[in-house]
């Protein structure tokens, strides 16, 4: 199946890709430092969608060619389109005055350990510093799948995030150049190149990175999430700054984690009719359909 996107194209079925572009970035897309890889994920995962319903390489019904409009779309992110389009189609094409280029079909292949030869899309999502890339977003170049992954460029005495935890993002890294220091829970680790760290979920094990080795740290993040909208209500825990964050679709909340207290007495009594106070202790109260709590 051929994808062919279109200044033009006029017919009915074709996919809008002008019309979504303005509805997902309304104020345009600002390149000239890059952007991260999150703010591409709520059109990224519509074009997906798009694409999915009338192709597939299983898709025995799958049209022979599929037109979809464009607008006057800058280079890095015309890119991501050919990108995405690539896995869905067998060849994709831009037309122009009803002639149609070459054939763009792209491989979902992006380096990791270097920074020299990337294309316009692979630079617009690399943020950078100066003229240092800090991090490089590999999706959703390579597909807004439940994997997100990006390189992180740490200078020296940086550090990759917060110690944190999740209740539902599985999280790995993997060093790809220099040495650092890994903080899990209470103990320390010297990283090397060619360390692969794990912290799945359940554990809540907390986890950073730190380059205070006397060099930088390249490394590979991946998080692997229950959904490929990243919109899963997801709990991450700050041991260093005693905080709960409560993130997802619906959730924006933080939470101090000494407010946290043993969930026995709320299995023990939760047939009773109380209200849990501020400070944790419990007060009578009426609550449909229990008895209200004595004791």
């Amino acid at each position: 199946m051929d994808i062919i996107l279109s200044e033009t194209a006029e017919k009915k079925s074709s996919i809008r890709i002008d019309l979504a572009f303005e509805l997902f970035y309304p104020e345009g897309i600002n390149i000239e430092k890059g952007t991260i890889g999150v703010e591409h994920y709520p059109f990224s995962n519509w074009l997906w969608e798009s694409f999915s319903r009338v192709s597939g390489n299983l898709r025995r019904d799958s049209q022979k060619e599929v037109f979809a409009r464009i607008s006057h779309l800058k280079k890095p992110i015309l890119g991501m389109i050919v990108r995405i389009a690539s896995m869905w189609a067998d060849h994709v094409y831009i037309e122009e005055d009803g002639k149609r280029s070459e054939d763009l079909w792209t491989f979902p292949v992006s380096s990791t350990t270097s920074d020299e030869g990337l294309d316009e899309s692979e630079k617009m999502l690399s943020p950078r510093d100066g003229g240092r890339f800090t991090q490089r977003f590999l999706m959703p170049l390579l597909g807004p799948s439940r994997v997100f992954a990006r390189v992180e460029n740490l200078a020296e005495n940086d550090v990759s995030a917060r110690l944190h935890s999740h209740s539902s993002v599985d999280e790995y890294y993997f060093i790809l150049d220099g040495e650092a220091t890994l903080r899990m829970n209470n103990r320390t680790r010297h990283l090397m190149k060619g360390d692969f760290v794990a912290k799945p979920t359940g554990p809540d094990l907390t986890s950073q990175i730190i380059a205070d080795r006397g060099q930088g740290v390249k490394i590979l993040d991946i998080e692997v999430w229950p959904d490929n909208s990243r919109m899963s209500k997801d709990l991450v825990y700050y041991p260093d700054h005693r905080e709960l964050l409560l993130r997802g679709g619906g959730w924006s909340s933080i939470i101090p984690s000494d407010s946290m207290i043993d969930a026995s007495d709320f299995r023990h009594n939760y047939e009773a009719g109380y209200i849990r106070k501020i400070d944790g202790a419990w007060e009578s109260s009426e609550v449909p359909g229990y008895k209200t709590r004595k004791e």
